[in-house]
């Protein structure tokens, strides 16, 4: 990162934005509103990432999480029902309340940790964090977790599938609508 007045004031203002939405993404009881916060905040990371001279972290990120996870979540939402609410519960505000404190004084203390820590820049090899450097260290020594790592997020989308299907009229080769056979989970049979 260089020191500019410029990139620093850039380095602030997005990180400010991605605070902002990233609270906006969980404090939104809208989906579409907490997904629309949720691009946002990617795309604060990414500029971040520009601001810190991590050209492929950019790239990565938009291309991974603005161009597939958002679309993904979009898409779910749009299965689920755009209207679908989350269980609203009025319980336990205190405790939330305190957590939320405890989160926020540890936040402080953190930054004020990094702030008053005197790091030096770590040396690199020249080859450090490109593609190829990337690309032979993905397909080499880490090709089992990552091939692990989608396996795990199609069953897991399939998962998702299967629990927005048992909740909606199923419609057959003919076009009638059949009411759904799937029995709610949560009660025992009686």
């Amino acid at each position: 990162m260089t020191n500019s007045p410029v990139t620093l004031v850039a380095f602030a203002f997005l990180a400010l934005l991605a605070l902002a939405s990233a609270v906006a993404t969980v404090s939104f009881r809208n989906p579409i509103r907490s997904a629309v916060g949720l691009f946002v905040h990617i795309l604060a990371l990414a500029g971040l990432y520009i601001t810190l001279s991590a050209h492929f972290l950019t790239a990565v990120q938009l291309i991974v999480y603005v161009g597939a996870v958002v679309v993904l979540f979009v898409f779910v939402i749009m299965l689920l029902g755009p209207d679908a609410e989350g269980i609203s519960d009025d319980r336990g505000v205190a405790t939330r309340a305190l957590g939320a404190g405890g989160m926020g004084l540890l936040g402080v203390f953190l930054a004020l940790t990094v702030v008053r820590l005197d790091v030096q820049a770590a040396s690199r090899p020249q080859t450090f964090g490109t593609l190829k450097q990337v690309g032979e260290w993905i397909f080499g020594e880490a090709v089992i977790p990552f091939e692990a790592a989608s396996a795990l997020l199609t069953a897991g989308m399939l998962g998702a599938f299967a629990v927005a299907r048992a909740n909606h009229k199923k419609v057959s080769v003919t076009g009638d609508v059949a009411t759904a056979t799937a029995k709610p989970t949560g009660g025992q049979e009686g």
